[in-house]
């Protein structure tokens, strides 16, 4: 085959030809289902995503884009695309019991790791309790009473900015202390104090 027919076939198309799309669809359906057939899970899927690359690429054509001078290439690519595509949807697709359904049996019985819960909950204490008196006061204040910004900053003497700030950087310093006593061993816990900004 030419390269210069088929840029011929091509240009025919993009002016509204329906049998230059036809004898290029002849031309090279047979390829596309050989790329197809082993990227798909039936040969019924096959045969959709050839279908399926070649109305996308006519598409294509008829709005100015697509390939000039070589069909080929341009269809393989498309029809891997969509194969890639239809296969990320599969397995994307989980299906289970209808969870409102009483009468369905529970396919999964809840877990709790009692001992990462408690590993959890004593680097969080341990990282609270190494925090600056200071920052623990106003995370108390904020965190668990529910206090405004206006509240904390008149109970700590200072603006409402300033208890912002003041309020932003314990909960930075709860952070990096969570994740430093995380790192260690239990029973090092609460022996590492984050800087005092």
């Amino acid at each position: 085959m030419a390269a210069g027919a088929e840029a011929d076939l091509l240009a025919a198309v993009r002016a509204g030809s329906g049998s230059a799309y036809a004898e290029l669809y002849r031309r090279h359906v047979a390829a596309a289902r050989g790329t197809a057939r082993p990227l798909a899970p039936s040969p019924a899927d096959a045969e959709d995503l050839v279908a399926e690359a070649f109305a996308r690429i006519l598409s294509l054509i008829r709005r100015g884009g697509g390939p000039d001078a070589a069909l080929r290439p341009y269809l393989l690519v498309t029809v891997r695309n969509l194969a890639a595509a239809a296969g990320n949807r599969r397995r994307r697709l989980v299906l289970t019991a209808d969870v409102d359904d009483e009468s369905s049996p529970q396919l999964w019985e809840p877990f709790e790791d009692v001992a990462l819960a408690e590993f959890e909950r004593s680097a969080a204490a341990a990282a609270f309790r190494a925090l600056p008196r200071r920052w623990r006061r106003v995370l108390w204040c904020v965190e668990v009473e529910g206090m405004p910004l206006p509240d904390v900053a008149q109970r700590f003497g200072i603006s409402r900015n300033s208890a912002a700030a003041l309020s932003y950087r314990a909960r930075k310093g709860l952070r990096e202390a969570y994740w430093q006593a995380e790192q260690e061993p239990p029973a090092r816990h609460g022996h590492s104090t984050p800087r005092a900004a």
